[in-house]
């Protein structure tokens, strides 16, 4: 997976960057290219358009055009701008269809690092009240001076305490690891 984020990389850097420049003097267009983003890789992920992408009989500007067929039926939430068409295009040319769900990800997190926000998950045994959520929510804030938008998950194999990602940032307060961490103190 991590080959697909780094062939990912230029791809969701491009695309924000013709977001954000879409956005200059204007509403901001982020909101779109990540809508148009999530549909392409909805229709990618899809397993018959898997096979489109797998067939060596067809030629990579067809698979393109195909995608852009799709999403801007007349049926399809999106409307592609040019910049989308042109973006499909070059991913269908060099055969980089696949990896939207990483570029989707990557786009995202640019977002956030402009917005200067973070999308963080805090995953524990048992559901955790709002005061700890809000607890939780500012001693982030604090740690990564963002503003932080946590979600929570239940996970009952953690038996306790929890887990929390922030983009790179893993804190692991689980009771798991806690034992994880004194059985190998004591066998070493």
């Amino acid at each position: 997976m991590s080959e697909y984020t780094t062939l990912a990389r230029p791809y969701a850097k491009a695309a924000f960057e013709v977001a954000q420049n879409e956005s200059k003097g204007a509403e901001s267009k982020m909101a779109e290219w990540s809508d148009a983003l999530h549909f392409i890789d909805a229709v990618v992920s899809n397993d018959e358009f898997a096979a489109v992408i797998d067939n060596p009989a067809m030629s990579a500007e067809a698979k393109g055009e195909i995608l852009i067929d799709i999403c801007g039926d007349k049926l399809s939430h999106v409307s592609l701008s040019g910049a989308q068409k042109n973006f499909i295009k070059v991913m269908a040319e060099n055969s980089r269809l696949m990896l939207m769900p990483a570029i989707v990800v990557l786009f995202e997190a640019h977002c956030a690092e402009a917005e200067n926000t973070v999308e963080a998950v805090a995953t524990s045994a048992y559901a955790l009240s709002d005061a700890q959520v809000q607890s939780m929510s500012a001693a982030l804030k604090k740690k990564l001076g963002r503003e932080v938008s946590l979600t929570t998950e239940i996970d009952t194999s953690l038996i306790g305490g929890v887990v929390i990602r922030a983009g790179d940032l893993v804190i692991d307060g689980s009771t798991q690891a806690k034992i994880g961490s004194l059985t190998q103190a004591v066998t070493h």
